[in-house]
């Protein structure tokens, strides 16, 4: 029987995108890193028909509609909102759209007597949930914006070439 597991690639995608935003916002990367560390998504046919995604953070979990991103029950706190524009990207949709409908088949496959095409199926949802390909997500219009980001660092690391030449300068004629 097909039970709900976690699903790696969407856990990276998602635990990415999190720790980019949260740490645009408040600057501090690593804490958001270890926060997000125990994060899972996972899809669970079985409690409810209409297609939708559970995100469990910690002892917080919240059911989210793959169709429009909106949450269905529970609650992650300030989380929800980011976890929204996350399944609202392009591909992201996409891939929770797809992942559904394997999940489904399995659990169709389930109820019929052909062991060739139910192992086959149960195959197909393990490796779909095991695989860590990387999402591509689209970081526009979600207010992270790297190359602003890097463009600061690059400054300040600029910045402090010039003042260890000051420094070195003044050394020197002393």
């Amino acid at each position: 029987m097909a039970k709900a597991n976690s699903i790696t690639k969407f856990d990276n995608s998602l635990t990415e995108f999190l720790i980019n935003a949260l740490a645009d916002k408040y600057g501090d990367a690593r804490s958001y890193a270890y926060r997000y560390n125990n994060l899972k998504v996972f899809m669970d046919p079985k409690k409810m028909a209409q297609p939708h995604f559970y995100v469990q953070i910690g002892i917080s979990e919240a059911c989210f509609s793959i169709d429009d991103g909106k949450k269905i029950e529970g609650g992650l706190g300030t989380e929800d909102g980011y976890v929204k524009r996350w399944a609202d990207r392009t591909n992201i949709h996409k891939e929770l759209e797809a992942h559904w409908k394997i999940i489904k088949e399995a659990i169709a496959a389930e109820q019929e007597d052909d062991m060739s095409k139910k192992s086959a199926n149960t195959v197909r949802l393990r490796r779909a949930e095991t695989s860590n390909e990387d999402l591509d997500v689209d970081m526009t219009s979600t207010g992270i914006n790297r190359a602003k980001k890097q463009e600061i660092e690059r400054k300040k690391r600029r910045f402090a070439g010039f003042k260890n030449d000051l420094k070195k300068d003044n050394n020197n004629k002393e």
